[in-house]
């Protein structure tokens, strides 16, 4: 045990199973010591066998479970027989063993006979009695129990349901809550100790009650999750895709215990699931894992097609494109989720008539489970945002639809709202949120409160704006001020372009900084940071001829990216999520970066026929020789191959740990597992930067190779198109690319300024910006979302 009451550094992982593998894989990412054991396996000359194969599994999924796929060798292996004794030396036991309880509590008699005291205990259960599976434990031994939910797959999925028992001391509780949200990265929600606890109950209820639309015919499984998809706030995923990744197997696991379980529930019987859909679980389509469940993968003649099934013949079909009239009225009017849906519960035709049922039964139920599953309407919408990526939760669904108007309708329809509710409206008060205020109704005391920040100490810009912190502001950026003399800038663009307006502002914000601040954070709270220049402004401005604009632009975009670098205060940026091109290039100029675990960051340029030209190409190089300066018997080549590699074929990372491989992330750069806490930190980088006394660097010579490296590059170039790896044009722009990181044509190795590489940058950019062949790809993507390989 560490020195203080509670640090855990060291986890045992009890199960090698999809959970509990993934689970020990997820706290490898974070750092922790880990061992991970299972039944001893008797038939092989190995007794570790079973988890050796199942480590080995982890490197070969995908999506990935680890950070890196080397990360799986940091994993200690064992079984329950030989090694339980380890026990004695980890922080926390983590068991995830098979779900029937008999075997969890004869679990718990070993864990107890070989742990030491104070060492926390917990249970991974998707709806087992948390308090049943320790009752023969000791008193001290229930003090430190509680159960982990952690949601499939860990590494990806938020949400963590946290239930400690009616023994669970308060302090585990505070501690393993604070772990979780800052160590582990998830969003916790505690739960009381009831079936299923919050997300799957309430989720699974969801679930059950939209599947007799689809069984009875009235609607087929691809128009319910267009319905209930982005368009009215749910996932993407929607609700039959949703099914077939959790497995159609556990959902029926699920719904049939708990149906025994909830006795007083009104709505217990929406668990017992139409006979079609046993029907199907029995027939073994179970979803993707089996390759068949609502929706089956086929191969055609043109590729891959996502056959749906028909319920009355059990056969798969094609998909038809789902056409609503005032679903099409709604996308074409309203930009948000909240405004659509209560537009079209308000239509008086089949859409209206279904989402206004289905929600009635989600909303009611709802309301219906405070205070049985919690007290909290946060921790209800919390578990479904964070557990079912649902864009709102279902309070938040009532807010956007009205809740006096609904009760209304309800109530004439004969519906029975829950008096907590009736409460609510009766008090005055007729929306459960106010964000602008920034509070939350409490269904379970009548009291209103503050709303919860999504983890302590969690820095929201919605919260900045509440609390009118704002500094300049226009469509595109904002400037907030953070407090300590530290601001922050936010892109506000259509999926966070990087366009003309937003550069101009972030060069604004920087001259009020040096004016007012002593240092500055770029990030914001959408889902990603940014997908890199706006190419549809630029591709219009060129098209119609205001190619001097765009020269401009391209300048400014590359003063105001390298020019980071050289300003009077830190630089911070908190990237997260899909962070590409020019996004990479304000990474590369940070004074320090402080990246969510999840950064899918590349520059990605060539895909549309450009180049890096933020500085991104300038940097890539620079970095890479000053990499082998302190070395000059490395032969530099087989480093500038990899690097050009990295750009020529538009690499992304699938986290940090690879972003950090790429030359994206310095060694020195901060990796966090908590994407809400993103902001604090880059807050603390820059307070602490700019207290030390900062001052900016010089500008640098840089290190090229010129047409050694230029031949070198040009060659592997050649042999890649021989083969047919790269097309004629992906040929053409990485020669752009080599061109650039050779330092041009010249005759020998030498030093030359920045400035030199990002002219040639500068040039190599607009030159293919002239070529046809590049603003088709443009177009394509801009058209398709993918890439143009001519």
């Amino acid at each position: 045990m560490s020195t203080s009451k509670y640090d855990i550094q060291k986890v045992a992982v009890l199960g090698s199973g999809t959970m509990g593998s993934q689970i020990a894989a997820h706290c490898v990412n974070a750092g922790m010591q880990v061992w991970l054991l299972d039944l001893k396996d008797e038939e092989s000359e190995n007794p570790n066998q079973t988890v050796l194969d199942n480590i080995k599994k982890l490197k070969k999924m995908n999506p990935s479970p680890l950070g890196l796929p080397e990360y799986a060798d940091r994993i200690e292996p064992g079984n329950f027989t030989d090694d339980l004794d380890i026990i004695k030396e980890v922080d926390w036991v983590c068991e995830a063993i098979i779900e029937k309880m008999d075997i969890k509590k004869d679990m718990m008699s070993q864990i107890e006979d070989v742990r030491t005291e104070g060492t926390i205990v917990s249970s991974n259960t998707s709806g087992l009695p948390i308090g049943d599976i320790s009752e023969d434990c000791s008193d001290e031994f229930k003090e430190h129990f509680l159960g982990t939910h952690f949601f499939n797959p860990p590494r990806y999925m938020k949400l963590l349901e946290l239930i400690p028992t009616e023994s669970t001391a308060d302090e585990v509780v505070e501690y393993m809550s604070r772990f979780c949200e800052r160590d582990l990265g998830k969003g916790v929600v505690k739960c009381k100790d009831t079936p299923n606890f919050i997300a799957n109950r309430i989720g699974i209820f969801s679930m059950a009650s939209i599947m007799p639309h689809f069984f009875n015919g009235n609607f087929r499984a691809e128009e319910i999750d267009y319905l209930l998809g982005t368009l009215t706030g749910y996932s993407k995923a929607a609700t039959f895709r949703t099914a077939d990744m959790s497995g159609l197997d556990v959902i029926h696991h699920v719904a049939t215990n708990l149906y025994p379980a909830i006795p007083d529930d009104e709505r217990r019987k929406v668990f017992d699931l139409p006979d079609t859909f046993e029907q199907m679980v029995e027939d073994g389509k179970h979803g993707n894992k089996a390759g068949e469940g609502f929706y089956k993968k086929v191969r055609t003649d043109s590729g891959k097609e996502y056959k749906v099934i028909n319920p009355e013949t059990g056969k798969y079909e094609s998909q038809i494109e789902p056409e609503f009239e005032s679903a099409t009225e709604a996308k074409k009017k309203f930009k948000t989720s909240e405004e659509r849906l209560k537009f079209l519960v308000n239509q008086d035709d089949e859409v209206g008539q279904f989402l206004w049922k289905v929600h009635c039964d989600l909303l009611l139920y709802s309301a219906n489970r405070i205070p049985e599953i919690t007290d909290s309407v946060e921790a209800i919408d919390r578990a479904m945002k964070w557990g079912f990526n649902w864009e709102l939760g279902p309070f938040e669904r009532w807010d956007a639809i009205g809740v006096k108007e609904s009760v209304e309708r309800m109530q004439d329809e004969g519906l029975d709202v829950p008096h907590n509710v009736l409460a609510m409206l009766d008090s005055g008060r007729d929306h459960f949120y106010d964000k602008e205020e920034g509070t939350v109704y409490n269904l379970a005391t009548g009291d209103v409160e503050k709303l919860s920040p999504p983890a302590k100490g969690a820095i929201q810009v919605a919260t900045l704006k509440s609390n009118n912190k704002e500094v300049f502001g226009n469509d595109s950026a904002g400037l907030y001020d953070l407090g300590d003399g530290i601001a922050l800038f936010e892109f506000r663009t259509k999926q966070y372009t990087l366009g003309f307006e937003l550069v101009q502002s972030l060069k604004k914000a920087c001259d009020i900084v040096e004016e007012q601040f002593d240092g500055l954070v770029i990030s914001h709270d959408g889902n990603n940071f940014t997908y890199g220049a706006n190419l549809m402004e630029a591709m219009g401005a060129w098209q119609k001829g205001e190619k001097e604009q765009v020269r401009q632009a391209a300048k400014n975009f590359q003063d105001v990216a390298v020019g980071l670098r050289y300003r009077p205060f830190p630089v911070v940026v908190a990237p997260f999520g899909r962070s590409l091109g020019g996004g990479v290039e304000f990474i590369l100029h940070a004074d320090k970066v402080v990246a969510h675990h999840e950064l899918y960051a590349g520059l990605v340029e060539v895909g549309v026929g450009l180049l890096p030209a933020g500085g991104g190409t300038k940097e890539v190089l620079l970095r890479t020789m000053q990499g082998l300066l302190e070395d000059e018997q490395v032969d530099p080549m087989p480093n500038i191959k990899e690097k050009f590699k990295t750009i020529g074929m538009a690499k992304v990372s699938d986290g940090a740990p690879k972003a950090r491989e790429y030359g994206y992330l310095r060694d020195s750069d901060s990796i966090i597992m908590n994407r809400d806490l993103l902001i604090a930190n880059a807050k603390a980088e820059a307070k602490q930067m700019a207290d030390a006394g900062y001052y900016p660097p010089k500008k640098p010579m840089v290190k090229v190779l010129g047409n050694e490296a230029l031949s070198s590059l040009k060659m592997m170039l050649h042999i890649m198109q021989e083969a047919n790896f790269i097309t004629d044009y992906d040929k053409v722009v990485a020669e752009k690319v080599a061109y650039v990181m050779s330092g041009g044509d010249l005759s020998e190795p030498q030093e030359v300024p920045e400035d030199y590489i990002l002219r040639l940058e500068r040039e190599a950019f607009l030159e293919l910006l002239e070529d046809e062949r590049t603003q088709a790809r443009i177009e394509h993507m801009l058209k398709k979302g993918k890439p143009l390989r001519n």
